[in-house]
Order: structure tokens, then C-alpha cells, then sequence
């Protein structure tokens, strides 16, 4: 069963205190010595202040804009990097003799412009906008002449630093705002130039020339329609002369087969045979052979009789021959009449089929003009429509390079104006109308050491450590007999049980004598190394230099 710690009373606590009262008081003497010999033997610091404040432009800003958007505590931290520097700060070492101690100690340089760069202390004042309006600079130093002399010279930097860097960085924003200017203007004239070669290359078929392009597709379709009309026309009357032709071959073979056939009638009127003449012949020769027989029969062919009967008979048939070739004659007449005829018939008809194939032709070339029109028109529509199909795409480039030339023109028109307002700001800083720096409040020459008010604090600072010692050492005794029972309350707190007696250490005289001098050589030892130790708790303040550093 686990036990409640006892608690202390306060007549323990003080008994504990009372044990351990050289353990607690050696340490707080010793280290209150060291320390006040230490804060003792601390130079004195001077501080000099100076109060600057933020000057607005004698020209507005609204006349000429600011370039830079940055507060007085912005501006404040690139001014430190600056003048703070090393390089401003060892010119004025040397220049008001500061730190001739850690100099002639041999302290390093950086040290030394380390240990300038924390005394000097620059303060912003804020307004009740939270806007810095101005700033404090302080510098502390051993000499007040000093302390003064730097604090100003710090200040005419800051004056002089804000005019300088204003310019510098407004010369700097200028020259870059060229440098865009000309990168803006090429840009923007390349894409003037893109854009106008686009135009250039696609001049017939810009967004503006679509209505134009489509009149001229609806006036190639109309003529279109119109060719095929005549087209149509033409190869109606063709077919009209063609079958023209075809009547005329057929009028030519009529006439040809009537023409035959009346020249056969022809022939077969104009024969002898059917005439008076030419069977009166017959009949007269029949009559003279019956006879020429009969007389054979009785006579000679001498006889002249006979003679005379063969003679005309002979006669009769001269003139059936002269009356056949006569008639003869006459049928190739008839025929020859009959010929000529059809001939002129057919020449005539032949007249009438050149002149409808002259027509054909005339016809057929000009349904091949009309075929050749109909490709040309073609062509001129397929043109016309892949040009207006373009349209779309020229009109997608040039707004999209429009787009561009629009964003660029902004840009170079936005670099433009800064460039002029930089132009302004920097004859304007230049002409001290700029915002500028300006002193208040002049350092002051001080009369008295800050740190004085400081000393007897960082002695009772001092004293308190060592007391926090000789606490921490009493405690590292004391704390572990809180775990042992040392007591009568002890015993019944932990136990629970009644204490019946209790039996005090049974020590002889000379045990006696040995505790206390025993005792007594513990304090002198404890005296010893606490006046020991004040040399060199000195010797180590000094060294580390903890209060100059606090001081300061």
C-alpha cells in the first residue's frame, strides 16, 4: 500500500536552511562579489539618439507615380544591409577612434566592427495606421564625443543613401523598362508583321470578303444551272436534227426506188413492141416470109420475085432494126430523165442533210464548249467553296494573332507608361522632389552613462545566482534525507503505528568534539574555495565579457 509523502513544516524547512546556511551563503558571497567587482570595473556607455523622418514629395503621386510600392521599414532593411556594412562602418573605426581597447587587446577587426554593428540600434515609428513614418537611430559608445559624431554621420547616410538608392534603383527600373520596351516593340512589330503576312497570304479569303465570295458561288451555280439549260437545249436540237437527217435517208431511199421504178415504167412505155409501127413491121415481114416460102416452093432464089420478096424483107427488118435502136435511144432518155430527176431530188435532200450536219456540228461544238464551261465553272466553284471552306481557319488565325497583338500592345503600352513614370520619378529624385529622409531631431551629445541606472541591478542579478547556487547545492544534501525517516513524525507517517519511544544518538565526548571540529573544518574548507573561487569567477565574467555584452 503505497504512503503519501509527508509534507515539511515550516519549522523543518527553516531547520534545513539552518543545516546548510554556509552551503547557501558562501556561493551567493562569492559569485555577489565577482559579479560586483566585474559590473565595477565596466566602462561607462554614452548613447547618443537622432530621430529621422519619412519627407513626402514635393510632387504628388498622383503626377508622378512612385515605382516602387515598398514602406519606409522595407526600404529600411536594403538601407541597413548597405550602410551598416563593413565597409561604412571600418572607415569611422579609425575615423573617431572607437575601440581603441580591444584594438590595442588585438581583437580582430570583424570583431570589432561586430561589436559597432550592435551598438547602433535603428527603431522604426510606426503612425496609427501601422505605416512607418520614420525611424530612431541610436549608437552607444564609451565616449559621449563619439557616440554623437557617429550617430550623425550614420544619420547623413541614411539621408544621403535614400536619395542615392532612389535614384539608383529608379535609373535601374528605367534602364530594364527600355530593355522591355525594345523586347515589347520587336514583339509587337512581329506580330503586326505575322499578322500582316497571314492577311497577305490569304488576301481572298479574309472573314470581311465571305459575302463577296459567296455572291460570286451563288452567280457560278446560277451559271452552272443556265450552261446545263443550254446544254440540255442543245442536245434537243441535236436530236431533232438527227432524226432530220434520218428522214432526209429515208426520203433519199423513197426517192431512190421511185425513181427506179418510173424509169422502169419509163422503159416499159417507151418499147416498140406495144407500137402500131413496130407490129404493122411484123405483121408486113410475116406476110413477106409466108410468101418468100411459097415462092421458094415454086421459084429459084434467083427468080426475081424471090430477089425482091428476100429484099423487102430485108428492108422490113432494117427499119424494125432502126425503129428498135430509136427506141432504144429513147429509153435511155427516159431513163436519163428519170435519173436526173432523182439525182436532183436527191441532191437537194443531200443539201438539206449537209446543212442539218453542219448543224449537228455547230451543235456539237458547242455542247463541247458548253462541257468545257461546265469544267471551268467547276473548277471556279471548287475554288470558291475551298475558299470560303478557309474562311474559318484565316479567321481562327487572325483572331488568334489579334489576341496576341492586343495582349502585346497592352504590355508594351503598360511598359510604356512606366517607362515614362520612371522618366518622371528620376528627374524628380534627381531635382531632390522625390520622397526623401530628413533629420528631426539632431544627435544629441549625451551627459551621462546608460548603464549607470544598470550596475546595481546586475549585481543583485549576481547575488541571486549565486544564491540559486548555494540552493542547488543545499538541495543536492538535503533532498535525499526526504527518503530516509530522520524523526518521531517520520516514523509515524510511514509506518502507521504509534511511536512507544524514541532513542537519540548515544555519542561519547570525544565524538562529540570530532563532529564539531569536524564541522568547522568543513566550513573553512567551504570559505576557502568560495574566496578561491571570486579570482576566478572574475577572471571569467572578464573573459566572456557577459555584462559588456549585456550592457551594451
Amino acid at each position: 500500500m503505497a504512503v503519501d509523502f509527508r509534507q515539511r513544516t515550516p519549522g523543518e524547512l527553516l531547520a534545513m536552511f539552518t543545516r546548510q546556511k554556509w552551503l547557501i551563503l558562501l556561493p551567493t558571497i562569492a559569485v555577489g562579489l565577482a559579479v560586483g567587482y566585474v559590473v565595477s570595473k565596466l566602462p561607462d556607455l554614452y548613447q547618443s539618439k537622432t530621430t529621422l523622418t519619412l519627407k513626402p514629395p514635393q510632387i504628388s503621386d498622383k503626377v508622378v507615380q512612385s515605382l516602387t510600392e515598398d514602406d519606409l521599414s522595407q526600404r529600411l532593411q536594403s538601407m541597413n544591409q548597405e550602410i551598416l556594412s563593413r565597409s561604412n562602418l571600418e572607415p569611422m573605426v579609425g575615423k573617431y577612434k572607437l575601440f581603441e581597447r580591444e584594438k590595442a587587446a588585438g581583437m580582430p577587426m570583424e570583431l570589432i566592427i561586430e561589436r559597432m554593428y550592435k551598438s547602433i540600434v535603428v527603431e522604426p515609428e510606426k503612425a496609427d495606421d501601422g505605416k512607418v513614418t520614420g525611424f530612431k537611430l541610436t549608437y552607444t559608445d564609451r565616449s559621449p564625443e563619439a557616440a554623437r559624431n557617429v550617430a550623425a554621420e550614420l544619420a547623413g547616410k541614411y539621408v544621403n543613401q535614400q536619395v542615392a538608392t532612389s535614384i539608383e534603383n529608379v535609373g535601374k527600373t528605367r534602364e530594364f523598362l527600355e530593355k522591355q520596351l525594345g523586347e515589347a516593340k520587336t514583339n509587337l512589330d512581329a506580330i503586326e508583321q505575322q499578322r500582316l503576312q497571314i492577311m497577305m497570304q490569304n488576301v481572298e479569303t479574309l472573314p470581311e470578303s465571305a459575302q463577296g465570295l459567296i455572291a460570286q458561288l451563288t452567280g457560278l451555280r446560277q451559271r452552272e444551272e443556265t450552261i446545263s439549260k443550254s446544254k440540255e437545249t442543245l442536245i434537243v436540237e441535236k436530236g431533232r436534227l438527227n432524226d432530220g437527217i434520218r428522214a432526209i435517208n429515208s426520203q433519199m431511199n423513197l426517192v431512190q426506188q421511185f425513181g427506179e421504178k418510173d424509169a422502169k415504167t419509163d422503159v416499159e412505155n417507151a418499147g416498140i413492141e406495144s407500137t402500131n409501127a413496130y407490129g404493122d413491121l411484123l405483121k408486113r415481114r410475116a406476110d413477106l416470109s409466108a410468101k418468100l416460102i411459097n415462092l421458094k416452093k415454086v421459084y429459084t432464089d434467083k427468080v426475081p420475085e424471090v430477089i425482091e420478096t428476100k429484099t423487102q424483107i430485108e428492108k422490113i427488118n432494117e427499119e424494125i432494126n432502126e425503129l428498135k435502136n430509136s427506141n432504144q435511144k429513147r429509153i435511155e432518155d427516159a431513163a436519163k430523165r428519170g435519173n436526173n430527176k432523182v439525182e436532183l431530188q436527191k441532191k437537194n435532200l443531200e443539201i438539206e442533210k449537209q446543212k442539218a450536219e453542219s448543224q449537228i456540228a455547230m451543235i456539237e461544238q458547242q455542247i463541247v464548249m458548253k462541257d468545257s464551261e461546265t469544267q471551268q465553272n467547276a473548277v471556279q466553284i471548287a475554288a470558291l467553296e475551298a475558299k470560303i471552306n478557309t474562311i474559318p481557319n484565316v479567321k481562327v488565325s487572325l483572331e488568334a494573332i489579334e489576341n496576341q497583338y492586343k495582349t502585346a500592345k497592352s504590355n508594351y503600352d503598360d511598359i510604356l507608361k512606366k517607362n515614362n513614370d520612371a522618366k518622371m520619378q528620376l528627374e524628380r529624385d534627381q531635382n531632390a522632389q522625390g520622397e526623401t529622409i530628413r533629420v528631426v531631431d539632431p544627435a544629441n551629445l549625451p551627459s551621462s552613462p546608460v548603464n549607470a541606472s544598470k550596475k546595481p541591478m546586475f549585481i543583485g542579478m549576481g547575488a541571486a545566482i549565486g544564491l540559486a547556487l548555494g540552493l542547488f547545492l543545499a538541495g543536492i544534501f538535503e533532498i535525499p534525507r526526504f527518503f530516509r525517516i530522520q524523526n518521531i513524525d517520520d516514523a509515524k507517517h510511514y509506518t502507521g503505528l504509534p511511536v512507544l519511544a524514541s532513542v537519540p544518538p548515544l555519542l561519547t565526548r570525544k565524538e562529540i568534539s570530532w563532529q564539531k571540529r569536524t564541522y568547522w573544518l568543513k566550513v573553512l574548507a567551504g570559505i576557502i574555495v568560495a574566496v578561491g573561487s571570486i579570482p576566478l569567477l572574475i577572471i571569467l565574467l572578464q573573459k566572456t565579457r557577459v555584462f559588456e555584452r549585456l550592457v551594451s
